[in-house]
């Protein structure tokens, strides 16, 4: 079994509140027990559906929406590939974030995740997340312009309860974080950024988080692409981000079709004569 495997279906069995949490650490060690035994003679190029420590199923690996349908019936069940070379890992996490100042706290933010079938129950990251969980363990907030996707400490998995909504068997990560477990989303969240004063809009992604004890080199919380791809916001030099909110979109939108228009006649005027030669070849 590999290290990080090992070390999650530990912590699963012996700090998880949730049986099904147990459940699933059990079922990985299942799979492993049999993969070193032989039992997968025959299915090296399938996956392995394991429920109860036992084989359910051979065959392709499974999308979201199907896992879902499965974790109604089975809610600890895993999937894993026989050729292990198929394990997934995530999409490599750079962590590039862009100049900042005082101290680089201009990039931090704060984070609010709800399920959207349950707006009412929120989980709050306000800049910085001392998890009582593992020590008092630090996560800062930030945005991370190098980050495809976003993750979350495991304090947000915990604070929304329920094990619906989420993948059993952990995702490896790559880039930042390199080697430490990741727990994938296999439903859409919401979430929303904040500062001292402003919330944004409530947007929805597939969020992941780390493993409850992700290693000391895991010090953040990252905002990825995913989130801020579907957020306007402003960035003036040496001062902090300002997401905007509705009517400030609306105001920037509005802005920049009529720059883009001033721009294009700009052009014609000054250039007349090639924007008519190029109208008429096209």
């Amino acid at each position: 079994m590999p290290e990080h495997m090992r070390r999650f279906c530990f912590n699963q069995i012996t700090d998880s509140e949730s049986n099904i949490d147990v459940q699933s650490g059990y079922n990985i060690i299942f799979f492993y027990n049999a993969l070193e035994s032989g039992e997968f003679l025959g299915h090296e190029n399938d996956w392995v559906m394991v429920y109860n420590q036992e084989i359910i199923a051979y065959g392709k690996l499974y999308s979201d929406d199907e896992l879902n349908h499965i974790f109604k019936k089975m809610p600890s069940a895993i999937q894993l590939p026989v050729n292990q070379k198929r394990l997934p890992r995530s999409k490599k996490r750079k962590m590039v974030t862009t100049n900042h100042v005082n101290n680089a706290s201009d990039y931090k933010v704060r984070a609010s995740v709800r399920r959207p079938e349950e707006p009412g129950l929120v989980a709050l990251i306000n800049y910085t997340l001392y998890d009582k969980y593992n020590n008092n363990k630090i996560y800062e907030c930030v945005i991370d312009t190098g980050a495809p996707s976003t993750i979350f400490p495991f304090h947000i998995k915990r604070t929304l309860r329920g094990d619906e909504g989420w993948k059993k068997n952990p995702i490896t990560s790559s880039g930042y974080g390199e080697g430490a477990n990741e727990i994938y989303a296999t439903r859409m969240f919401e979430v929303r950024l904040g500062d001292k004063h402003d919330w944004t809009k409530w947007v929805q992604a597939k969020i992941s988080v780390w493993e409850q004890d992700p290693g000391d080199e895991v010090e953040h919380a990252l905002i990825g692409n995913d989130i801020t791809d579907q957020l306007a916001y402003a960035h003036e030099p040496k001062r902090p981000i300002k997401f905007l909110d509705s009517t400030d979109e609306e105001k920037l939108t509005q802005f920049l079709n009529n720059s883009l228009t001033k721009i294009v006649v700009l052009f014609i005027n000054f250039y007349p004569f090639q924007t008519a030669n190029r109208l008429c070849k096209s």
